[in-house]
């Protein structure tokens, strides 16, 4: 009777959990499927803006912004069919790896900075905007900082997956996630690409806030960074002189003017004057596709930078507020994905691709309404460049890896 009983038991249990494991599969798979769907919506709305915003300066960036688009898509595609689990132990049980990882990575950054400050190859990495943050091969652009976000975010996820499985206190996490951050930052401080360190700096503090750090020891070191951050602001908005300086410091004097004293200087000042314009000229259901006017040289970098500006002429606050939701939802889908998997690992590297591309997304707009300095990050799957688009195609090439296997 009893082993009969027993028997009825573990077949139930064992059904109950073959349930809940095809449950998760379809669940995990749902969510890939829509993913992807809203991906390509964001690529065909990326597709016709560029065209929009373009075709007067010149038809090739048209051409070469769905060539773009099919590199991510293949990227996105093919890392997505690959094993996370390999990936994952390959990475974790390899020091030397991950020390190559780090250290090649950072070294790059310096290379590329020295380079460019000390005018060594300037037709390899010439000056843009007053940055050296480009390299030029064979007529192709890339920008490595870009791309070497996702070696950063997989440094910070290996360095708070060991912290948590360690146990560590809140000062070692926060000692070991410093001592990953300033291995990065200096290259890009000798770029003079500020804008990109502050990326940096943000999904290190989107992580770091993930981990098992108590929300009041986070509350705290704000209350010391927030007012100091302010204050250094103040000083160099006082202080440091108008003239003869370097384009940082009149990115943020600008900035200051703008937000505060609504005065647009003719360099920084005049792109997101231009760019409010076409904010505000678009309404809340914007003036018709191909219909802004914008485009037509009145506010540069209208197909990088400050791409969304086109895109607000035509489509309005209702279309901004779509594509603000749309990446919302994947930022959401990733974050689920974050919380189901199974290793530390996992959980911090899907965490970290959902900061990046959420902050980025955010950035950029912000800039581009001048809630934020002018800082040359691009906008997520928008922007003209194939650095992002390689970026965002690994980042959620991951995703989709994690989601499946994961």
């Amino acid at each position: 009777m009893n082993s009969g009983n027993k028997s009825i038991y573990h077949e139930r249990n064992l059904l109950q959990k073959e349930k809940m494991v095809e449950e998760q599969k379809t669940k995990k798979k749902k969510r890939r499927y829509g993913l992807m769907m809203m991906v390509l919506i964001l690529c065909f709305f990326s597709m016709i803006n560029i065209v929009s915003a373009s075709f007067f300066i010149n038809d090739n960036y048209m051409k070469k912004h769905s060539i773009f688009l099919g590199l991510f898509l293949f990227i996105y595609i093919f890392l997505g069919s690959l094993n996370y689990k390999k990936f994952n132990y390959s990475i974790l049980e390899n020091k030397k790896l991950r020390k190559w990882l780090m250290w090649g990575s950072s070294g790059v950054l310096v290379l590329v900075g020295m380079i460019g400050k000390y005018n060594l190859l300037p037709g390899i990495v010439p000056r843009i905007n007053g940055a050296y943050g480009w390299v030029r091969i064979a007529g192709i652009n890339l920008q490595p900082a870009e791309i070497l976000k996702i070696p950063f975010v997989i440094v910070m996820a290996i360095t708070l997956a060991n912290c948590e499985r360690e146990e560590s206190d809140q000062n070692e996490i926060l000692i070991q996630s410093i001592a990953t951050l300033c291995i990065f930052i200096p290259g890009l401080v000798i770029q003079n690409d500020i804008g990109t360190a502050l990326h940096y700096g943000a999904i290190w503090a989107f992580m770091v806030f993930m981990s098992n750090i108590g929300r009041n020891f986070i509350l705290k070191i704000m209350g010391i960074g927030i007012p100091v951050g302010i204050f250094i602001t103040g000083i160099v908005y006082k202080f440091a002189p108008s003239e003869n300086t370097g384009h940082i410091i009149k990115r943020i004097k600008s900035y200051i003017d703008i937000l505060f004293f609504n005065r647009f200087d003719q360099e920084v000042g005049y792109q997101v004057k231009q760019s409010i314009l076409a904010f505000g000229s678009g309404g809340l259901l914007g003036k018709g596709y191909a219909n802004g006017v914008q485009k037509y040289s009145y506010l540069p970098e209208i197909h990088t930078d400050f791409v969304m500006a086109t895109f607000a002429e035509e489509f309005g606050f209702v279309g901004i507020i779509g594509i603000v939701l749309l990446f919302y939802f994947i930022f959401i889908s990733i974050m689920h994905t974050s919380m189901e998997t199974k290793d530390e690992f996992g959980k911090y590297l899907a965490m970290g691709i959902g900061g990046l591309i959420m902050i980025q997304m955010f950035i950029n707009i912000f800039v581009a309404v001048g809630l934020l300095p002018v800082f040359g990050i691009p906008m997520p799957l928008f922007s003209y460049g194939g650095s992002s688009m390689v970026t965002l195609g690994i980042a959620l090439g991951i995703i989709q890896n994690i989601n499946k296997v994961g």
